[in-house]
């Protein structure tokens, strides 16, 4: 009767994506939606999922699917076992233990009892839940000095730039060592997986270990590593603003007009420029609270038009902060959970949110505190969690180091800069930006045109870009230089907003 139970045939069972990687140096895709035997490959084989190896045995293992459990493999008493992430089942196991509940992620893996030197017929089992389809690149590490950095900054050519929000901009680094090869995680915000184990050490690899950094798979192969390197959905932020215009006397006046650029996720932009430039009114037509005449678009989603899918993927700090004296801090980010995480959410996953975001910004010691006896620092940061627990895409923060000395300020700063390596957008507007010029990625220049009366574009790009463009050594020489002279400034604006458009093409 139980035997039944494991073989029925689940109509509504998830589908699972395999990868196989024997003797022969290739990679098989299969798709698994049913029970499914593996075992070695021979004329006579029954196996669904057939092995090149001489260590695999003919009915080697199966994959079933149960209601209650998800995903099973079962070693069916092979001579040589599997290891499920560096765990032995099946006969070589010593508590005797032939079954696993599969995760996504996991590692199967046939081979002799030292795993530190593979046997040349090893095999590599990769299980996936869901139906998955991946490119597979090879990448030698004897053409790279030793080490090969794995991150998402696009402004580095050297080592593998991914594509992903889920990467932080340095995230780890493969490095030759004096006892071979070793995998390294530089305090990545979702870590690196060696064996679908998270890792907090520098690692030694050995061949056909599997280590995965967020979507990307890589199996180490001594001397080279496969990995896959299907893209992410892009959730670039696309600003396309015409104009914004405001009625003023039965006249309508415009406030700013024609910008256009484009930002990636995992990127920290600075909002800066001259008086009257329109800052604040560039960062609500943006976050869809002031509409301009144009289409703002996060990803696919226009956020004007779909504004009400959107709204709760955005995260707003003001230059006040809008808090209850009266209730502690964990009350206070409780409540913003209880409002923004989506309906369903558990309650130990709630608490969970809760404890990240108080640790990232370091609030935990104060969770029981009033609001009333924070420090201003403490309390622009709490202003940051209530908005950051709903996990937004897009954050955008007005003058959030206002009123807050230069220490305090910069550890906010670098709060953000972790935030923006987490895969969100991050845009700030702040009137001391020099004294954390190098976390920023980009920077935004608004200049008020003398002839229009209107704010324009007049730089977007890094900072040191902007620093030759302006031909200035710091941010607020910049603003100086677009700033009226009645104001002490240079009275540049259109100078360098033709400037820009020239520079564009």
């Amino acid at each position: 009767m139980k035997e039944t139970i494991l073989y029925q045939d689940v109509k509504d069972a998830q589908n699972a994506t395999l990868y196989v990687f024997d003797r022969t140096g290739e990679i098989n895709e299969y798709r698994i939606n049913g029970p499914t035997l593996i075992g070695r490959d021979s004329p006579t084989s029954e196996a669904g999922i057939r092995i090149r190896s001489a260590i695999a045995s003919r009915k080697h293992g199966d994959l079933i699917y149960l209601p209650t459990r998800g995903f099973v493999y079962r070693d069916l008493g092979s001579l040589n076992g599997t290891y499920v992430n560096g765990v032995p089942i099946g006969n070589i196991s010593p508590q005797k233990r032939s079954a696993v509940v599969l995760k996504h992620g996991d590692v199967l893996r046939i081979d002799h009892k030292d795993l530190t030197t593979t046997h040349p017929e090893a095999a590599l089992i990769l299980f996936f839940l869901g139906e998955q389809h991946c490119q597979w690149h090879e990448q030698l590490l004897t053409d790279n000095d030793g080490r090969i950095e794995i991150g998402r900054d696009v402004s580095k050519s050297e080592g593998l730039r991914l594509d992903n929000e889920k990467i932080s901009r340095r995230h780890a680094t493969f490095y030759r060592g004096m006892n071979g090869w070793h995998i390294i995680d530089h305090g990545s915000r979702n870590g690196v997986l060696l064996n679908n184990t998270r890792i907090d050490q520098p690692m030694t690899l050995h061949r056909m270990d599997v280590v995965r950094i967020a979507d990307t798979t890589f199996i180490f192969l001594g001397d080279r590593i496969l990995y896959n390197a299907e893209e992410a959905v892009s959730n670039q932020l696309q600003i396309h603003i015409e104009q914004r215009t405001v009625r003023s006397m039965f006249k309508k006046h415009v406030i700013l007009q024609d910008i256009d650029l484009s930002i990636n996720p995992g990127e920290m932009v600075l909002i800066l420029g001259g008086s009257g430039a329109g800052k604040s009114t560039f960062m609500n037509a943006v976050m869809g609270y002031e509409k301009a005449e144009g289409q703002i678009k996060h990803g696919d989603v226009d956020i004007y038009k779909d504004y009400d899918q959107m709204k709760n993927k955005i995260g707003y700090v003001p230059q006040q902060d809008l808090l209850q004296e009266n209730d502690t801090v964990f009350k206070t980010v409780e409540s913003a959970a209880d409002m923004r995480m989506p309906r369903g959410t558990t309650a130990e996953a709630k608490e969970a949110r809760i404890a990240e975001v108080l640790e990232l910004l370091g609030l935990t010691r104060e969770r029981n505190s009033m609001v009333h006896k924070l420090s201003g620092g403490q309390k622009k940061r709490l202003s940051i969690a209530v908005e950051l627990i709903a996990d937004p895409s897009l954050f955008f923060l007005d003058e959030p180091d206002s009123g807050l000395d230069g220490i305090m300020a910069a550890s906010l700063m670098r709060n953000l800069r972790v935030i923006a390596d987490d895969g969100k957008i991050v845009m700030v507007i702040t009137h001391q930006p020099d004294r954390v010029a190098d976390l920023f990625d980009k920077v935004i220049v608004l200049a008020k045109s003398a002839e229009t009366n209107s704010g324009h574009l007049a730089f977007f790009g890094s900072v040191q870009e902007a620093y030759a463009f302006f031909q200035a050594q710091t941010l607020e020489q910049v603003v100086k230089r677009i700033n009226r002279k009645d104001e002490g400034g240079d009275g540049l604006s259109d100078h360098y907003i033709n400037k820009f458009k020239q520079y564009k093409k």
